[in-house]
């Protein structure tokens, strides 16, 4: 314990005051003896204990006021035996929760950002111009940490935006840590502030916490870790969002019909009557509808809209509802209109016959109005080439898709151009056939390194194509997860079960691919006795399809049934939906490949309707304007193929533009927008339990607290210790009350004199007598 005003502390010497007083009275007390005396003796031996005692308290308590009143005056600090820093400067590492869950606004209408703004500025304004300032945000917890003074952080408080995804608690203190072991001053704090979600805390977090929780014990100089918990109430909060948005329709075609899905949830406990849900496409809003939702579920809302063009758009759904979390009543997704997907047919067997090659079948189900010779175009552009002519049209004009029907074994140069053309994200579609009988091995195509590992290991044939047709073997049921073939026959799980099947291969699941390739292997159609019959796999950022049957009738019945011409084109789409990721996490990279930016500009000299010409790409410059930004310029070299855009911490929509510099004006060329959201689990506000956010706190010894004030106040006593006076000067007023008490206690009390009794004489005795 320590004195701030020591020299007051002799005050108390002043408790011999009274002590001298009672001793100098007592001197001066004499005994005089007198005849009744011994009349009182029993009296006075039994009273004398009492009154001992009554006047030694009535002393101590005399005694203890001077002492009392000298160390209310000292202001003793209570230091548990420990140095203090006192107003020594720190390095307070700040760590701030800028989640789309810090949004969320109790019953006055406050939200926890504002909150954390007013609360989190007042407690800068107290700390010494001294202090140095680490500042940290979640959304930014890969880069450098920024190092400022106290108006600075002043500033970034007031300017500080919550429109991010969730974050790992545990690299979320280990990059405080380490920020607060590479600061200035020797004290040293961090203060992590958050709403504690439970969307941030999972099993992997949980143990990468429990290793660094042994690093920070056997660590002397590990700083001060303190959490600041502004979400104690979110349980009561009720709120309603737009979780997820998805296209149905596996890709989007120009001036075609496509459905889109929305689903919708209602975490309060009431019923929610009539909301209003308006669904809008690259801004221009569409007739709203209503929907109701019972409490605690959710319910799906759909969207069927023709996009004109071709190109990306934002497809968007907002509900108009007075929640606690409104950011979240809007959610949208980028999808791509494509105008025409070109698919490269190789076959592997052509024939002048009619339908006698491999592949005619399959370029009518993709192209039926070319082959009709009609005016409509179709989505598919079908060009089909012999295994002679792949290397060069694959290296001239690479397509969306490559199928193979019935190929032999290619050499080793084009196995290698179609396992890059897969990896970039290009489709492949293998058909099975005799020729392949000749491969002794065809489950992987060389790529060196690594392979491209086909989705099954090729087999033995099983069935007769020819004796086969008297006894025809079956298809069984549709995967029900693959989306595009569940719409072949709406409410039939086996929409194929009258096609007859004489042969097809036996495919077996590849057991030379990796777990996470073997993982990403997927039957989407097998034969009644469970047999795959199409495997699909995703290889880098593409995908293969295998088929354990030829594109032709030869082996069955497929090609001739009605239902073959959809079955392709479904697939054809959803493999080109699938190939560009259009909408991405908060947090997670975007990717934009050059050839996307397909529009033109006028050369030098041009008029209107002559030809026009792409500039090379040193003559062209790239931008990004990230939502509520301006624009930032990307840098491209001529080896790059695809722009990449990292720094998605805000959600909305990025618009890619590409321009133009032949000459002095520039020209914008075109532009494509991606769209980055934030995961749902941000909009159940559903925050950590407070046993094991203590348990936490426990791990890495540090204090959870709710206000500022109360991190004000532990903070004041870490660096000055505890004052105590005012228990001091309660207990000064309890003694000074206690010392009247004894002294009205200890004092005889004095009987009033009785009046004179009347005597004979007296004339009122007279009277009364009379």
């Amino acid at each position: 314990m320590t004195l701030i005003n020591s020299v007051l502390a002799l005050g108390a010497a002043a408790f011999t005051i009274p002590l001298v007083i009672h001793l100098f009275y007592r001197s001066r007390f004499k005994t005089v003896s007198w005849g009744a005396m011994h009349l009182l003796e029993p009296v006075v031996r039994i009273n004398r204990r009492r009154l001992q005692w009554t006047q030694l308290l009535l002393l101590l308590m005399r005694c203890l006021l001077p002492i009392l009143l000298a160390f209310c005056l000292a202001r003793p600090v209570l230091t548990h035996f420990q140095a203090l820093p006192g107003d020594a400067p720190q390095s307070l590492v700040i760590v701030v929760d800028d989640t789309l869950s810090m949004s969320a606004r109790d019953e006055s209408g406050l939200s926890r950002i504002d909150r954390l703004r007013n609360e989190l500025t007042a407690l800068l304004s107290r700390l010494s111009r001294r202090d140095e300032i680490v500042w940290i945000q979640t959304s930014q917890i890969d880069r450098l940490p920024a190092t400022m003074g106290i108006e600075d952080a002043i500033q970034r408080v007031k300017s500080l935006q919550n429109t991010n995804g969730p974050f790992d608690v545990a690299q979320t203190i280990r990059t405080a840590v380490a920020a607060a072991e590479q600061a200035s001053h020797p004290q040293r704090r961090v203060l992590i502030i958050s709403d504690f979600q439970d969307a941030n805390f999972d099993a992997a977090s949980s143990e990468m916490l429990s290793a660094f929780a042994v690093e920070l014990r056997d660590n002397p100089a590990s700083p001060t870790i303190q959490f600041w918990n502004v979400g104690a109430d979110l349980e009561s909060l009720s709120n309603v969002s737009v979780d997820s948005v998805e296209a149905l329709s596996p890709a989007i075609v120009p001036n075609r019909q496509s459905q889109f899905a929305a689903r919708v949830r209602n975490a309060s406990d009431q019923m929610l009557n009539d909301l209003r849900v308006t669904w809008s496409v690259d801004g221009q809003e569409q007739p709203s509808r209503s929907i109701s939702l019972p409490a605690r579920s959710t319910a799906l809302t759909n969207f069927v809209h023709s996009i004109s063009e071709a190109g990306t758009h934002e497809v968007a759904v907002a509900v108009e509802f007075a929640d606690a979390l409104v950011e979240d009543n809007r959610r949208s997704i980028a999808v791509e209109a494509i105008e025409e997907i070109e698919v490269l047919l190789a076959d592997g067997q052509p024939s002048k016959a009619s339908l006698g090659s491999e592949t005619d079948f399959l370029a009518i189900a993709l192209s039926p109005f070319a082959f009709a010779q009609q005016d409509q175009v179709d989505t598919v552009k079908a060009t089909v080439v012999r295994v002679d002519q792949l290397s060069e049209q694959m290296r001239n004009q690479p397509p969306d898709i490559l199928m193979l029907a019935n190929v032999a074994p290619l050499d080793a140069a084009l196995q290698k151009r179609i396992a890059d053309f897969v990896f970039a994200g290009g489709s492949l579609v293998l058909f099975d056939g005799e020729n392949l009988n000749q491969a002794d091995d065809r489950s992987n195509v060389d790529r060196d390194p690594p392979a491209l590992v086909l989705p099954a290991e090729i087999g033995k044939i099983v069935g007769d194509r020819i004796s086969g047709k008297d006894h025809p073997m079956r298809i069984g049921a549709v995967n029900s997860k693959y989306q595009p073939w569940q719409r072949l026959a709406v409410g039939n799980q086996r929409p194929l079960s009258g096609v007859d099947v004489y042969a097809y291969r036996k495919l077996t699941l590849n057991g030379r691919s990796s777990e996470a390739e073997k993982e990403s292997s997927t039957v989407l159609l097998s034969m009644n006795n469970g047999d795959p019959l199409v495997v699909s796999a995703r290889r880098g950022r593409g995908r293969i399809v295998q088929f354990a049957i030829p594109a032709d009738a030869s082996w069955s019945s497929l090609p001739l049934r009605r239902v073959y011409l959809p079955m392709m084109q479904q697939l054809v789409l959803d493999l080109i939906g699938s190939s560009k990721l259009m909408t991405v996490m908060t947090g997670q990279p975007m990717v934009v490949p050059l050839n996307e930016f397909a529009g033109e500009t006028l050369a030098s000299g041009d008029t209107p309707g002559d030809h026009r010409r792409i500039p090379p790409l040193h003559q062209r410059r790239f931008t990004v304007q990230p939502p509520n930004s301006s624009e930032f310029a990307v840098e491209v070299i001529e080896t790059d193929k695809e722009i990449v855009w990292k720094q998605t911490s805000a959600p909305g929509v990025y618009r890619f533009r590409q321009f133009a510099k032949p000459s002095e004006a520039e020209v914008n060329m075109t532009s494509t927008v991606r769209v980055a959201e934030i995961t749902a689990a941000e909009s159940r506000l559903r925050a950590i339990a407070p046993a094991q956010l203590s348990a936490l706190a426990e791990r890495v010894s540090a204090t959870v607290y709710e206000r500022a004030d109360e991190i004000q106040s532990a903070e004041q006593t870490r660096r000055f210790g505890r004052e105590i006076w005012r228990g001091l000067l309660v207990a000064l007023l309890i003694a000074m009350i206690l010392e009247m008490v004894i002294q009205q206690v200890s004092t005889p009390k004095r009987l009033p004199p009785k009046p004179p009794s009347a005597g004979p004489n007296d004339p009122l005795r007279v009277g009364e007598l009379a």
